[in-house]
This record gives structure tokens, C-alpha cells and sequence, in this order.
């Protein structure tokens, strides 16, 4: 298990456990583990936002980002919302090189 899943009353907060990274190496897994996650955001739930805490990952790569950028896609369809938190500096570069903080709200 790579997630944890935490939900609260208008969002979920997903925190990546025994996962430092985000890459084609473990892509198949979390997308797994976060499905019911986003079929519930998704649908007539109360939920209005999906966080993603990123406080134990240390890399994400180009599968990761696509990732980040098709869940915001599916969620914005849903006026839902994508929020990445405590995000450490080199993820933060990342997200700010390829410009994915200018449409998600990312936080370290």
C-alpha cells in the first residue's frame, strides 16, 4: 500500500506512505489505490476538494506530472478542486519549471 486516504468533510487527503517518489516504477500502483479516491470526488459526493500531501516525496517524474495534470483535468469537469501540499524544494522546482503550479494550488 502506498496511500493513505484521510477523508474529511469537504475534501479527501491522500498522504503516500512507504513512497518517495512518483514514477513509472509505482504509477500503475497508486493510480489503483487512488481510483475509488477520485470516483468518489468525482461524483455526487459533498467533496469539493482532493489533497494530495506530498510531504515523503523527494522525485516525481513525467508519468507522475501527467498523472498530477489528468486528475486536475477530472476534477475541474466536476468543479472540484486539486491541492498539493508540503511539497520539499525539489519537487517544488519541478512543479515551477514545468509551470504546474500555475494551474494547481501547490504548498510546501
Amino acid at each position: 500500500m502506498f496511500i493513505d486516504i484521510k477523508n474529511e468533510e469537504n475534501k479527501s487527503v491522500v498522504s503516500f506512505i512507504d513512497c518517495d517518489r512518483i514514477d513509472t516504477t509505482n504509477l500503475k500502483l497508486i493510480k489503483e489505490q487512488l481510483t475509488p479516491v477520485i470516483s468518489e470526488v468525482n461524483g455526487s459526493s459533498k467533496k469539493d476538494e482532493q489533497v494530495l500531501d506530498f510531504y515523503n516525496i523527494n522525485f516525481i517524474d513525467s508519468s507522475g506530472l501527467t498523472m498530477i495534470i489528468n486528475l486536475y483535468k477530472k476534477l475541474l469537469e466536476h468543479d472540484k478542486s486539486l491541492k498539493i501540499i508540503n511539497v520539499n524544494e525539489i519537487v517544488f522546482n519541478i512543479f515551477d519549471v514545468t509551470k504546474l503550479n500555475t494551474f494547481v494550488d501547490v504548498s510546501r
